[in-house]
């Protein structure tokens, strides 16, 4: 659901004022009972609305999803969605977002009526791989690293997945997650084609490949529900601590220096065999983004980078079809139906998968 914490605040300070006021004492009281519905006593309610949000940037405002209001009001919207039919909860949800100052609009778009990153112009081709932007590192990356060479000397990455040599302490990521082109790690060495394969041949190394992208969607706040799909959901919240879902997407939604890391991750994953768990993903990132308003921020990376790491033209147009749709309903305030949710092609599939496996 969309976070209507500052409304929501100021629904309060006008309940608190009114019971102040002996003349409307029984709206007040009504009032009061109303609230009740919706959150517990808290501490950290009496805040001033300035003070509970000092660490937040103007531009996060939207998507405080670690409030008080959040966690009762999404708990309680979580139990009655399910008991609800499909027009009563378009009803609410227009309701709740059409007097909520802090709803906007989304004008970004998502071109699906073509490609846009497939140049078929030899000159511009040539232009892109001699560059140095992100965009270009990605093309590359999808036609598989064409001029990179084999340095058989080389096979850091593979001992390191095997417990034959340590990392170093700075640079994690690229030890977890390495591609073939340099990182901005000096100790990392590129990866190199003949470690793929060996990776891949060897179970339990490449089972570690797993462990380490299940390892970084804990950190973001998911959980692997299905290694044959891809799917993926919000990790189980813990209220005690700091490491519950809410948190995470917060810290996810605030610090775009991870942004890069996952456009990483997801060319890893690609690199060994692993191409169909991007999918879920991304469809799971354009849910929050768009529909939970948890990490809009995160959306024009999602669009401009991690979408275009999949190999298959099919599923870039397929997510890009359902990020339209999302957006189409926000904008009408009303909410996806339950289920609701982009499809891949059989031959996406049938390309994803390991060899071993497409031709059982």
């Amino acid at each position: 659901m969309y976070d209507r914490n500052l409304s929501f605040q100021r629904k309060l300070k006008i309940g608190v004022e009114e019971t102040k006021s002996p003349k409307n004492s029984a709206t007040s009281h009504e009032q009061q009972n109303t609230l009740h519905k919706y959150f517990k006593p808290d501490k950290n309610l009496n805040q001033d609305e300035g003070s509970a949000n000092k660490t937040t940037t103007k531009q996060n405002k939207d998507s405080d999803t670690s409030s008080t209001w959040f966690r009762c009001k999404n708990k309680h919207d979580g139990q009655k969605r399910k008991e609800m039919s499909e027009d009563d909860q378009n009803t609410k949800y227009l309701s709740s977002t059409a007097s909520n100052p802090s709803f906007t609009r989304l004008s970004i778009k998502f071109s699906d009526s073509s490609d846009e990153d497939e140049i078929d112009i030899d000159s511009k081709r040539t232009y892109l791989r001699s560059s140095f932007s992100p965009k270009s590192d990605i093309r590359i990356y999808r036609e598989g690293y064409p001029n990179a060479k084999d340095d058989m000397k080389i096979n850091d990455n593979y001992e390191f997945y095997t417990n034959k040599k340590k990392s170093e302490p700075d640079g994690y990521i690229q030890w977890l997650f390495p591609l073939q082109e340099p990182g901005l790690n000096w100790s990392a060495q590129p990866l190199q084609k003949h470690e793929i394969d060996c990776i891949i041949k060897d179970q339990r190394a490449h089972e570690r490949i797993l462990l380490s992208y299940k390892l970084m969607l804990d950190f973001y706040g998911f959980k692997l529900v299905n290694t044959e799909t891809g799917e993926i959901s919000r990790k189980d919240n813990n209220d005690n601590d700091n490491l519950g879902y809410r948190s995470r997407l917060h810290n996810l939604n605030t610090s775009s220096h991870n942004y890069l890391r996952i456009t990483r991750i997801l060319k890893c994953l690609g690199e060994f065999d692993y191409e169909h768990l991007k999918f879920g993903f991304l469809e799971c990132i354009l849910r929050e983004s768009i529909t939970e308003n948890t990490l809009n921020n995160c959306l024009r990376s999602c669009r401009d980078y991690w979408i275009q790491t999949l190999r298959s033209k099919q599923d870039r147009q397929s997510l890009k079809c359902y990020a339209n749709k999302l957006i189409q309903y926000r904008n009408e305030c009303s909410l996806p139906p339950v289920n609701f949710r982009p499809k891949r092609s059989q031959t996406a599939i049938d390309q994803s998968l390991p060899p071993s496996t497409a031709d059982t």
